[in-house]
């Protein structure tokens, strides 16, 4: 089938493209974005203050893209808070914040994705379709939503193989965006507000999607503007995830959840004490610290005795 070509498109957006350690990763996913029409003035590194050598790597690699430095480790949301306050402050009309771990192999994702932007101007956010890479027949963002009794997100078919499932590919209305993948539409954002800096990592778009639904702003599924994502599972049951999904999503609930949600997570704390007592005593600590952190207001980057 032939392309469309989508002719006047927007081109005053920002992609937010944030590096720890992992510059590799970047510097393909600028490759394929280049590849894809997206030229370098569109780009954003934010260098989030790596141990190795990202920084000469990025800027040998990649001189046309923009980088910026950080201080400090200022985790996912502090490093996307700096791209999105650059690219407000200098006028942008969107900001998309990108994993870095992401293939775009085709010029229509982000022309698809800007132009939903600019024909439906009550979309605050916007998302497209993701799949894995290099499976790239395997889903892992179809649209999502919020489990309001669980003060959770999930994401519509994950892990299917897209040729067993019936896609819909019509733009619709959804609860949940991905920080994978997130379009912002940069004339909200003074009543959206910045990424939540609390979390530091983790659960940062399922607060960012209810907050957004709570001040009635909308959230738009765009699913022909498709990416790929590597998602190799970092961090998988480590400790610091752990934490994190722990006194992240206490966070999320007392901010935006209900009695029954707080009753419901409370019990879940309370069975996994049981349960890790007997069976994992590293993970009963790391929990009863999480919960002390939340009480003491210890928010951010996790303690360094988590590890």
């Amino acid at each position: 089938m032939e392309r469309k070509l989508i002719k006047n498109m927007n081109s005053n957006y920002l992609i937010i493209l944030l590096n720890y350690n992992n510059w590799q990763d970047t510097i393909e996913c600028i490759q394929s974005l280049q590849k894809s029409e997206v030229k370098g003035e569109n780009i954003l590194v934010i260098e989030n203050f790596s141990t190795d050598e990202s920084f000469e790597k990025l800027r040998y690699e990649t001189p046309d893209v923009k980088i910026i430095q950080a201080k400090k480790n200022l985790g996912f949301t502090g490093g996307n808070n700096l791209g999105i306050k650059y690219a407000f402050e200098n006028k942008y009309d969107y900001a998309i914040v990108l994993n870095n771990d992401t293939i775009i192999d085709s010029p229509d994702s982000i022309r698809t994705l800007i132009e939903e932007m600019d024909n439906n101007p009550d979309m605050t956010m916007g998302a497209g379709r993701i799949f894995y890479y290099p499976e790239k027949e395997k889903i892992w963002y179809d649209g999502g939503g919020v489990i309001n009794w669980r003060g959770a997100a999930f994401h519509n078919n994950f892990r299917k193989d897209k040729n067993t499932v019936i896609l819909n590919d019509e733009n619709r209305q959804t609860s949940f965006i991905s920080g994978c993948y997130m379009c912002i539409r940069l004339r909200d954002l003074p009543e959206l507000g910045y990424m939540d800096e609390n979390l530091f990592i983790y659960l940062d778009d399922l607060e960012y999607s209810v907050r957004a639904a709570k001040k009635k702003q909308k959230l738009y599924y765009v699913p022909k503007a498709v990416i790929y994502h590597k998602e190799r599972g970092r961090g998988k049951h480590s400790p610091r995830l752990i934490y994190y999904s722990i006194r992240n999503r206490r966070i999320v609930i007392n901010l935006y959840f209900g009695i029954i949600t707080k009753v419901y997570f409370e019990l879940v704390l309370i069975f996994k004490r049981f349960i890790w007592f007997f069976t994992n005593k590293k993970y009963y600590k790391i929990l009863n610290q999480a919960v002390k952190d939340y009480n003491k207001k210890y928010f951010g980057q996790a303690p360094d005795n988590i590890n």
